[in-house]
């Protein structure tokens, strides 16, 4: 690795945690390629790198969320998208400028935006973003489960052409835990493992998730998962 790249990454991870990051992490994209290529638009081809910043969701939202209360009374949903989502694109929008002002290309994709409502699929996934910068791996939830956080975090990326030093993906199976599985009152999940090489449907309907959340402020895989829990008991061991 170039010391270059080191040098510049690290200033870069210090503006973002300034800027308000609790995660903080560089993708190389072409580990990925091929899915890029057949999934996104042809535009995103030309970064070979994603920026991933993450945003915690709080704890105390996250556990007294409550699934049935209609979705205008949920202080749950209005912080995921009225507060941590904004607040993650002013922060992609800040780290972009901080790179292009170096001279770099760099493209902010939006916290939630969905770029084919037929598919429900974004122009990129952060949750590819975070997981191939080593932030975390994909739960049977279809969700990007973090060390410090579980799933109860939020991402937002940066695609660019900057000579950042990336990180390396994360693979920890769930194994026998099934608390969203059996949380979910979509019963949108499979139960299936992550495996890259297979298509988002082997683990997760989310057509039906999308269904349910038109009058239900959902969350439920997010608030049941033990790695979120885990989070205020950093010393206790999730079984799985």
């Amino acid at each position: 690795m170039k010391a270059g790249e080191t040098r510049l990454t690290g200033k870069l991870e210090k503006f973002s945690r300034k800027k308000g990051a609790d995660l903080f992490g560089v993708a190389d994209l072409g580990l990925a390629g091929d899915f890029i290529a057949s999934q996104c638009p042809s535009w995103v081809g030309a970064y070979p790198r994603a920026v991933s910043l993450g945003m915690q969701v709080n704890d105390g939202i996250a556990d007294q969320h409550d699934f049935n209360e209609p979705r205008h009374l949920s202080m749950y949903w209005f912080h995921v998208y009225e507060v941590v989502s904004p607040a993650l694109n002013f922060l992609a929008y800040d780290t972009a400028r901080w790179l292009a002002a170096k001279g770099f290309k760099a493209f902010p994709i939006p916290a939630s935006m969905p770029y084919d409502p037929a598919k429900l699929m974004g122009a990129f996934s952060h949750k590819l973003g975070a997981h191939l910068a080593g932030l975390g791996w994909i739960g049977k939830s279809c969700l990007l489960l973090t060390d410090r956080f579980g799933p109860r975090v939020r991402f937002v990326s940066v695609l660019t052409d900057a000579p950042l030093e990336t990180g390396s993906p994360l693979d920890r199976p769930c194994g026998k835990c099934r608390a969203c599985v059996d949380a979910c009152p979509a019963k949108a999940f499979t139960g299936a493992e992550f495996h890259p090489e297979e298509p988002r449907e082997v683990r997760f309907d989310v057509f039906k998730c999308s269904e349910f959340r038109k009058g239900h402020p959902c969350g439920v895989c997010v608030s049941t998962c033990p790695r979120g829990k885990r989070s205020r008991n950093p010393g206790k061991e999730v079984s799985g």
